[in-house]
């Protein structure tokens, strides 16, 4: 296999960033040099915690993953959970500078299961003894990696595509204790009772008075004082850490110290997400069977229903109106008085740098509608305005008393106080007529998306967490200005944090690298938008985190699951300022 380190200089040019938003584990791409030892490319697993994973779930009526598109002519299917798409008949050089446009280089990835228009014909070469594909959609991928047999076992293994009606590709779940275990295949009953102690039933102790249990030399009872200690560096008589008493703290334990062996290919930390696949019951239990093809016990996993339905707003029609979550319970169409709300006003210099006139996002939960006095001396409370409202801000701003209110194109006032407002800065001088960016501002915490100077979109986010005091608790998130270099509908983020400890959430949807590991990305386990929240990356609700992946450069094709940007398909560019 190809090391780690060789995949990320080789094919990625990434640099895991200490303390950034994620540690970004790559697909080990085949180089020039180890073609022909390569195994295949698995995105956060390695094979061998994966290799046997829902065999056993085989039999089970599960609708086909990899259902085929409707496309005439033939396809071809990705047999592992990343199959790379080379830009040439060639595997990348082991060593390639920044700059060098020289040799094949990875346009993308196709997810196991997914099937795409290929030109049939194999190219057979030293390096790929199965033979080349070239794809319709461009790039060509090794046989080794996939199949124009569409009844492939491992196609029909795989997990179900995206989901495209959903702001979400898949259904996630919550992790609800320490130590539950995902496991390589279902494990038999008497293996789950040894690896997961808390399922055997509990004996009733015999009734003893006081003296006897004082004199007790009862092992069982020592077993148990260790077992609740809340001190895991205790003498703990050999307990394992998830057995143990945290007193609502968290394990120091690392994502190495969750690694397991046989049947269990890792444990989990409380807190962990998992993308799940689909549910089904086998040696009398229920289980779940995640994206990456692991199973994990039903009973330990929460489905993580309570989804932020927030979303921003798209400024380049007329038509397009900005939202209120709660328009039709809080009869927010209507006017203060009660009556019918007038036409939005037309604004000018929607979101332009220096310009009053932007968009307001509402943060606070007791917000209020305001109207002003037609002196500008006096403010009169009128209904509540729904938190994460979003409204466009015609440039009128008034003081009252020291407060803040700005005018709403809706006629009423939002009070500066109770929300925040886009800040963008100017655009990169040597950006080209209509050429999209994206304007970050991590003191505000509000995004704007550009076609050109025209503002198109804009949103509330959530940037990296501050702690000037303490290192280990600050996370901010860097600026400066950079191009989207791959996208990812979906990958797994975890890490060490020195403040936090161990973290992971499998198939983060929605990604979209700009520097090293930071990136923008859906975020479905908060609705803190327009509050600091992150480890360093630029969190969007999933809703605005979907839009955005499909606006920005460069495009995904269909069917595929990860794309690289090039020298001749740039990334959009994003700036981030303070």
């Amino acid at each position: 296999m190809v090391s780690r380190s060789a995949s990320v200089l080789a094919v990625l040019g990434i640099a895991a960033l200490l303390g950034a938003c994620v540690e970004e584990k790559p697909a080990p791409t085949p180089t020039a040099k180890t073609a022909k030892s390569a195994s295949p490319p698995v995105p956060t697993l390695s094979s061998s915690e994966t290799q046997d994973a829902g065999a056993q779930t085989a039999k089970q009526d599960v609708k086909d993953a990899g259902a085929a598109p409707i496309v005439d002519g033939p396809l071809i299917g990705a047999l592992f959970l990343q199959t790379p798409v080379m830009s040439d008949m060639e595997w990348p050089k082991e060593e390639r500078k920044p700059g060098d446009r020289t040799g094949s280089v990875r346009l993308g990835y196709i997810r196991q299961g997914s099937r795409v228009p290929v030109i049939p014909e194999p190219h057979v070469k030293s390096n790929c003894k199965e033979g080349w594909y070239e794809l319709v959609q461009g790039g060509f991928v090794c046989g080794k990696y996939a199949s124009l047999d569409l009844n492939h076992p491992r196609l029909k293994l795989a997990p179900h595509a995206p989901t495209p009606t959903s702001s979400l590709p898949y259904e996630y779940g919550y992790n609800v204790t320490n130590g539950t275990p995902l496991y390589r295949t279902i494990p038999s009953r008497e293996d789950r009772m040894k690896i997961e102690p808390w399922l055997a039933p509990r004996k009733a102790k015999p009734r003893r008075d006081d003296d006897a249990v004082a004199n007790s030399d009862d092992l069982d009872a020592g077993a148990a004082r260790s077992a609740s200690s809340s001190d895991p560096s205790a003498d703990d008589g050999g307990v394992p850490w998830y057995l143990r008493d945290y007193d609502g703290g968290k394990p120091q334990v690392t994502l190495d110290d969750l690694k397991g062996e046989g049947p269990v290919a890792r444990r989990m930390v409380k807190g962990f997400y998992l993308a799940l696949d689909h549910d089904f019951s086998s040696n009398g239990a229920k289980w779940w069977k995640t994206t990456g093809g692991l199973i994990a016990p039903f009973e330990r996993i929460y489905v993580n229903k309570s989804i932020s339905e927030f979303h921003g707003v798209w400024l380049d029609t007329a038509e397009q109106a900005p939202v209120d979550p709660n328009a039709a319970n809080a009869n927010a169409a209507n006017a203060l008085d009660g009556g019918s709300s007038p036409a939005p006003k037309a604004i000018e210099n929607m979101c332009k740098a220096g310009s009053k006139a932007q968009v307001g996002i509402i943060l606070h939960y007791k917000a209020k509608k305001y109207s002003v006095s037609a002196s500008k001396k006096a403010v009169t409370t009128g209904d509540a305005a729904p938190r994460h409202t979003v409204v466009r801000l015609t440039g009128e701003s008034v003081n009252v008393n020291g407060a803040i209110y700005d005018e709403t194109d809706e006629g009423w006032w939002m009070k500066a106080s109770e929300g925040a407002k886009t800040k963008p800065t100017e655009p990169p001088r040597d950006l080209k007529p209509g050429e999209k960016w994206i304007d970050v501002n991590v003191t505000n915490d509000t995004l704007v998306a550009y076609e050109g100077d025209k503002a198109v979109f804009a949103t509330a986010v959530s940037t990296g967490k501050r702690d000037d005091k303490n290192p280990d608790k600050d996370h901010k998130t860097p600026t400066g200005t950079w191009r989207i270099r791959e996208k990812h509908i979906a990958a797994t983020m975890d890490g060490d944090v020195a403040s936090d400890g161990p973290y992971s959430i499998e198939d983060v949807p929605w990604i979209m690298y700009f520097n090293g590991s930071y990136a923008l990305h859906g975020a479905f386990w908060h609705n803190n938008f327009g509050r600091k929240q992150s480890h360093g990356c630029v969190n969007l609700a999933p809703q605005d985190a979907k839009a955005l992946f499909g606006w920005t450069e460069p495009r995904m094709p269909d069917g595929w699951h990860g794309v690289w940007s090039t020298p001749e398909k740039l990334g959009t560019r994003v700036v981030v300022h303070e």
